[in-house]
């Protein structure tokens, strides 16, 4: 459980309460605050009214902190983003595909373009589909419009033929182009 700014503020107050509640009766129990000094004290809220009043609303401010601190952190909760994709809905129920197994038939596609050096994926399942993106590294001196276009276009076909998923959109990024791995001597003079 996160709490905002103000909830730690009203945390400390009431934490600052309970340590000097929890020293008052541990000066009575250890006998430092003497049954006297004790009575002088409570017929203070007695013999004056403005000294209970002051009493009663230092109660009812502690008692809304804390009442406003045992319901922090259960407000609205985030939408939950599902982690599956509805493949086929048939009178006995639905068949379902996780975005893992998705994202393993993207990462297969895409690493199977030889222009591609690397290859980031993430996916969104929605009531309609599902939405693809992908970040990717490519060879140098490679056509980028001509092979996004042509990547987009054979993974939707291949996703939605495996699986029966409409793909929404296919986002591409390409990130940079990766020199080829060349090995390289390095020599070293003594």
């Amino acid at each position: 459980m996160k709490l905002k700014v103000f909830d730690r503020i009203l945390l400390g107050i009431l934490l600052i309460a309970a340590i000097l509640f929890s020293f008052v009766l541990f000066g009575i129990a250890a006998n430092m605050i003497s049954q006297a000094q004790a009575e002088w004290f409570v017929s203070l809220f007695y013999m004056y009214r403005q000294n209970a009043l002051i009493l009663a609303g230092s109660g009812l401010v502690l008692l809304l902190i804390s009442i406003k601190l045992l319901f922090a952190g259960k407000g609205k909760k985030a939408d939950v983003r599902p982690a599956s994709a509805l493949m086929k809905q048939t009178e006995f129920g639905g068949t379902y595909i996780s975005l893992e197994a998705i994202d393993s038939m993207v990462q297969k596609h895409c690493r199977a373009v030889s222009r591609v050096k690397d290859v980031h994926t993430t996916l969104q399942s929605t009531e309609t589909g599902v939405t693809i993106g992908i970040r990717l590294c490519v060879l140098p001196d490679t056509d980028v419009v001509t092979l996004s276009s042509e990547l987009q276009k054979s993974l939707k076909e291949n996703v939605e033929s495996l699986t029966g998923i409409t793909v929404n959109e296919i986002g591409v990024l390409v990130e940079s182009a990766a020199p080829v791995a060349a090995t390289t001597a390095v020599s070293r003079v003594e």
